[in-house]
């Protein structure tokens, strides 16, 4: 007769033929004889049990329990669990072994320590038999030993993975038992059906020990991770893991309650079940074809709210977002009721999409909506801040932020969110999904140019493309943008104008000539010493080019340094050109000062690469400057706008004629000033107020949405090649190649706005056959609107050939 059990060891199987004898085997050769081996058969339907008995028949330690209907390994535990008799327990899986070791050591450091939860290493092995040394290392202990709340914070620590094994331990009986009374009797998991006891059991522990030692052995053989799912019931299986999370709830709630401190135990549950939720869209990304994810992700919003989806997927599947925004329905502006907006970027600063932004909550308000803006990093002015609008700064990474947005958008009864940041933040789309699952639609608005990150040679417009159903509706500055985005597959994109800034406003409302140059010709610049986009290295190559054509001028060049360009290294530019006492780099000037040095002026000169609306050219034509400018044809702004000289892109020396042109003309610069003042009244000619409304309503007049046309497509697809060919390095080998003064006429081919003769049909597709492999590679968003030309060229080649 055996002495009375130390250790009980539970082994739920199920089909476990292949394996059964050996784990058996590992049992019977525990060097503690006071073990039992209970073995619950969860009605396998191979010769399992039949193995059990046979073995059973020569040592009578062993125990089988057989359960008449398959009622998951969760059951199969909890019955071993009642059945045992002794005051430790260990669990084996079927097709897994024991150490001959584990159970003397485990019980002795229990009884040694008054543990009632004991820790050890695992060996893992793959299918060939060899150690999968990186999985092993992760069920190491990591703490020898650990009490109270901190046991449970260590092994499901919040923002991690969980890993819920329950062979990794040695339990107190008892400890499992109050675990499983937490849980319905007649509950079964069929899937991660461990982890719901190890986290209750963890929960409840009050003193926790280790040793090292590989006690335990686990064989990769089989399971249902990995395998394609094929159809829709593979992945509601797997799916079913969700449901292990959610039947905790309940437990998880009756320990809180007894627990003086129930934060860490509350946290723990919710970043575990964000866990498995991830674990699931993990699975769904890796294991089944994009064809069957929509089904996958409508079984999933039926098991969990959709807002848990996207916070899942922000912390423990990444990936797993872009599915959620491809996948979802596009919520319409058109017929909802709108009174609360919420506004969006990065942080409220002086610049000029911040401005747009005050602007914007400033008319909202006045038409009667509540406003609130949400800046998403620290460090924001709030000087500006229009009266009664509510302003909210984000904390913490992007799971923390995207549970704040989430609090905001409910908090604050958002109706609807506009977001400044689309174009320059990745983060956009998790937060408009977040919205999209709380029921509220986002209007993305791009400030640049659709075609700067090619200019930036990075991939914000393919993220934007795969992501633009998270939108409602994606605003833009220009007609041009807005063609852009409709041939990128947005049939929701607009294009509206900024608000007019304080300057703007000031200086339109009391308009006045400015006066022709007499003697000393005046030009002025503002805004940041920006190289990359604003070329402020030109401005001083067109003051080169004057004072070869003796003009007698002064340019001054007023800004704050930028990372890429410094007052003093332009000083040191113009010293090069032999410009120093023409050129003065003034530094940031405000308010009055930088009033009286505009005014001061007779021209403003700009010498953008890349704009989205250029509102320093507002201002200036506002104060009746005229303009002499790089061309920007795309620009809202310069059409129709007869106060502006345009000459092509990098041409200093065509840019410089016009201005010694426009100084000996006063006549023509009269005209062009009073061109300007036009131009700045029709800038501010829009009801702003009503726009804003006819856009968070979904009721912008069909104007607003023109459909592309063929010169759009081929304005886009030029500059997207001029562009390229920038950072290609292709230029310069033109230049080299072609005869003295080309660079002139190079940038007339290359440009394709005012002032230049336009390609033909036939040297436009010339000339984009050598660079065009080189250009999808750089921008592949790009292939369809190069479809659409090509398709769009036959079709007007086939009119041709028919007219003829």
């Amino acid at each position: 007769m055996h002495p009375s059990p130390l250790v009980s060891i539970v082994m739920p199987v199920f089909n476990d033929e292949d394996w059964i004898a050996e784990a058996l085997e590992s049992c019977l050769a525990q060097t503690l004889e006071q073990i039992e081996i209970i073995c619950v058969d969860d009605a396998s339907t191979d010769s399992t049990p039949t193995i059990i008995e046979r073995y059973q028949r020569d040592d009578r330690r062993i125990r089988l329990i057989r359960q008449q209907e398959n009622r998951s390994a969760f059951q199969a535990r909890r019955e071993g669990i009642l059945a045992a008799s002794a005051p430790y327990t260990l669990f084996l899986d079927g097709d897994d072994e024991l150490d001959p070791r584990a159970a003397v050591k485990a019980v002795a450091k229990a009884q040694a320590t008054d543990a009632d939860l004991v820790g050890f290493g695992v060996a893992v092995f793959g299918p060939d038999g060899r150690a999968v040394g990186g999985y092993q290392k992760r069920l190491q202990p990591t703490r020898t030993e650990l009490e109270g709340a901190d046991i449970l914070r260590t092994f499901f620590p919040v923002g991690k993975p969980a890993q819920g094994q329950l062979w990794r331990f040695l339990f107190t009986t008892q400890l499992l038992r109050d675990a499983y009374e937490l849980f319905p009797e007649d509950l079964t998991l069929p899937r991660v059906n461990d982890l719901p006891i190890t986290f209750v059991a963890l929960a409840a522990a009050q003193r926790y020990v280790s040793t090292p030692e590989h006690l335990y052995r686990y064989y990769f053989r089989r399971g249902g991770s990995g395998h394609h799912v094929e159809e829709l019931a593979q992945f509601e299986f797997y799916a079913a893991g969700i449901d292990s999370a959610e039947s905790m709830a309940p437990a998880v709630r009756t320990l809180a309650r007894k627990t003086p401190d129930p934060e860490p135990l509350l946290d723990g549950y919710a970043s575990t079940r964000r866990s498995i939720i991830g674990g699931v869209l993990n699975y769904m990304l890796k294991s089944s074809d994009e064809e069957l994810h929509a089904a996958c992700l409508d079984h999933l919003r039926g098991k969990v709210p959709a807002t848990d989806l996207v916070l899942a997927a922000a912390e423990f599947a990444p990936d797993a977002l872009t599915a959620l925004t491809r996948q979802g329905t596009r919520i319409e502006l058109e017929g909802r009721s709108v009174q609360n907006v919420l506004l969006t970027t990065k942080a409220l600063t002086t610049g000029g999409v911040s401005q747009v932004i005050l602007a914007q909550a400033h008319s909202l308000v006045e038409a009667g909506y509540g406003v609130t803006i949400a800046a998403r990093r620290p460090g924001s002015v709030l000087d500006g801040l229009p009266q009664g609008v509510r302003f909210v700064e984000l904390e913490g990474k992007l799971p923390a932020r995207l549970e704040q947005w989430e609090d905001l958008c409910r908090d604050h009864a958002v109706d609807v969110v506009i977001d400044h940041q689309i174009l320059y933040s990745k983060d956009w789309s998790a937060l408009a999904e977040m919205a999209r699952a709380v029921g509220v639609p986002t209007i993305g608005w791009v400030h640049s140019f659709a075609l700067r990150p090619v200019y930036n040679l990075r991939d914000t417009l393919s993220f934007i493309q795969h992501r633009l159903n998270a939108l409602s509706t994606l605003v833009t500055l220009s007609p041009l943008d807005a063609a852009f985005w409709t041939l990128q597959g947005a049939p929701h994109a607009v294009h509206l104008p900024n608000p007019p800034s304080p300057l703007l406003r000031e200086a339109a409302a009391a308009p006045a000539q400015a006066s022709a140059p007499e003697d000393r010709l005046e030009l002025v610049w503002w805004g940041r010493l920006e190289e990359h986009t604003k070329q402020v290295s030109e401005l001083v190559a067109v003051a080169g080019q004057l004072r070869r054509l003796g003009v007698d001028f002064h340019l001054s060049i007023i800004g704050p340094d930028s990372a890429d360009c410094t007052g003093e290294k332009l000083t040191a530019m113009a010293r090069t050109h032999q410009v120093a006492d023409q050129v003065d780099v003034v530094g940031p000037l405000r308010g009055q000062q930088l009033l009286d040095a505009i005014d001061a002026a007779h021209l403003f000169v700009t010498t953008s690469i890349i704009e989205g609306y250029q509102l320093t050219l507002a201002e200036a034509q506002a104060r009746g400057l005229p303009v002499a400018m790089y061309e920007l044809p795309w620009l809202s702004l310069v059409q129709d706008n007869h106060g502006i000289m345009a000459a092509p892109q990098g041409d200093a020396e065509g840019l410089a004629r016009q201005i010694a042109a426009l100084a000996e003309d006063p006549d023509r610069y009269a005209e062009l000033s009073r061109a300007s003042l036009e131009a700045s009244q029709h800038a501010l000619s829009p009801d702003f107020t009503a726009l804003y409304q006819q856009l968070i309503t979904g009721t912008l007049p069909a104007e607003r949405s023109p459909q592309p046309t063929l010169d759009d497509a081929r304005q886009i697809l030029d500059w997207m090649v001029f562009y390229s060919e920038r950072h290609a390095g292709v230029l310069e080998k033109l230049a080299k190649a072609s005869s003295p003064g080309s660079a002139s006429a190079d940038g007339a081919r290359r440009s394709n706005g005012a002032g230049r003769k336009k390609p033909k049909e036939s040297d436009l597709v010339l000339r984009l056959r050598p660079v065009a492999r080189r250009v999808y590679r750089h921008a592949p968003f790009m292939r369809p609107v190069g479809h659409q030309v090509k398709r769009a060229g036959g079709r007007v080649k086939r009119r041709l050939n028919l007219d003829l």
